[in-house]
């Protein structure tokens, strides 16, 4: 753990504000960043090393595997790692640790439970007859794929915690960066012995290793926590936490899970070789957006401290100029993407550099770069009380713009799919940006950054919030 992060733990445990300068936040942002970007190269080095010991027919279940535990630990963690980032800064900034580690009791406990019954779900989806005909291994890849889905959705929640409490660095290191560098290297030795396994065995090593990662940051987590012997949280806390987790449980995990479905949606319209390429330019498109969740990463405590702590100008400030730095950032990368967008779409596969699909990638970026100038609206909403209104808004913009890309996708193939996605994410995110700015008078866009706070329009407030 770095000196910055035992001075922001020191300071959480103290009940003292963390509040973070323009600097700070630059700095902190740059430092995420960088940490994400490592992951992101690191997630793809270890996929490439996993096919070096598995055949094409075991690789290919590895990947359904991986992918599966992923959909699963969106829902598993029950949104555990958003409702410690909205309390802990909250009861610290008020100077009240008692209650800040009550809440970290039971966000523990209802994490750990949603990690066991999701598991014990998939593996008794390992028994489903219908689905295992045709795959021998079916039942021990489920059960290996439950295992890795509980280390997902229980390394996302340690990080959070970890992230709430001001520990940046330590809050990211072990998923993003340790998990992902010992898994390469673990798969490097099996290849360098020239030894092949199965596709279960390469899930059961892959969560293995997330577990061992993860384990000196759930060891700190716990003794911090109980050996503070907190007291149990009066009536009304356990009721905002409960209607604050439902929020937070579907505005979590609805956003990536719908992302899934678009997949799905566009492979069974134009077949797996275009969904392929579509899926190829998705991912690439999220480095529009690296600079965004990089800050994001050391924000959100400080929206939560601040804005609970009655300092909206300071929340306004901060998130319009996340709102300009990754709008900057996503202008430069976009530029990239109308220049060299067949070089980086042919390094994945030369079949992907074709101009239909360089301008999926364009219409992709848009949306995003959209996106970036919104802001953390997303996350102002999560923290702020909103967190309802954002379910029911993700909800009916995505069922809606689902519908109408699959149209578009039918009647103008790659085309459909970007222009009716990143219609989607714009609607999206201005839509979010108005609901901000009505109810609690934050604009954390790049238009922010010309108005001041206004007072919150009662006409305006949707019943989930409450500050």
């Amino acid at each position: 753990m770095t000196d910055r992060d035992k001075t922001a733990r020191d300071a959480a445990g103290n009940g003292t504000a963390m509040r973070m300068s323009i600097a700070g936040l630059a700095k902190s942002g740059a430092v995420a960043g960088v940490i994400k970007l490592a992951s992101a190269a690191l997630s793809f080095a270890m996929f490439v090393t996993v096919a070096m010991v598995t055949d094409g027919r075991q690789f290919g279940l590895y990947s359904a595997a991986y992918a599966g535990a992923s959909l699963v630990s969106f829902f598993a963690s029950v949104g555990q790692q958003s409702t410690v980032l909205r309390f802990w800064p909250q009861y610290a900034e008020a100077g009240d640790l008692p209650s800040a580690h009550g809440m970290m009791v039971r966000s523990i406990a209802v994490a750990f439970a949603g990690v066991i019954l999701s598991s014990l779900l998939v593996v008794a989806f390992g028994f489903a007859p219908y689905f295992g005909e045709d795959t021998v291994e079916w039942l021990p890849l489920c059960v290996s794929a439950a295992i890795l889905s509980g280390a997902l959705a229980w390394s996302e929640f340690a990080s959070g915690a970890f992230r709430a409490k001001g520990a940046l660095i330590s809050g990211l290191l072990p998923r993003d960066v340790v998990w992902r560098a010992l898994t390469i290297a673990a798969v490097l030795a099996l290849r360098f012995e020239g030894i092949k396994i199965s596709a279960v065995m390469a899930t059961l090593l892959t969560a293995g290793l997330l577990i061992l990662s993860v384990l000196p940051q759930t060891a700190a987590l716990l003794r911090d926590t109980l050996g503070a012997r907190p007291p149990p949280l009066s009536d009304g806390q356990k009721a905002e936490f409960n209607t604050v987790t439902m929020g937070l449980w579907g505005a979590t995990s609805l956003p990536p899970a719908l992302g899934q479905v678009g997949t799905l949606l566009v492979a069974g319209i134009l077949g797996p070789e275009i969904a392929g390429a579509v899926f190829v330019a998705d991912r690439t498109t999220r480095l529009v957006l690296l600079a965004l969740n990089g800050i994001n990463q050391a924000l959100a405590p400080e929206i939560s401290a601040a804005f609970y702590g009655g300092d909206k100008a300071h929340v306004q400030k901060m998130t319009s100029l996340t709102a300009l730095g990754s709008f900057a950032a996503a202008l430069v990368i976009l530029l990239a993407f109308w220049l060299l967008g067949p070089l980086i779409l042919s390094a994945f596969d030369a079949s992907y550099a074709t101009p239909a699909i360089h301008t999926v990638l364009i219409l992709f970026g848009l949306g995003a770069t959209v996106a970036a100038a919104c802001g953390p609206v997303e996350l102002l909403m999560q923290l702020t009380g909103l967190q309802h209104s954002l379910v029911k808004l993700l909800v009916a913009v995505n069922v809606v713009g689902l519908a109408v890309t699959a149209l578009l996708t039918w009647l103008l193939g790659p085309l459909g799919v970007g222009l009716g996605t990143a219609g989607t994410v714009m609607i999206a995110t201005i839509w979010e940006v108005m609901i901000c700015s009505r109810s609690i008078g934050i604009n954390p866009s790049v238009a922010g950054l010309l108005s001041a706070v206004r007072p919150k329009r009662t006409g305006f407030v949707p019943r989930d919030h409450t500050a």
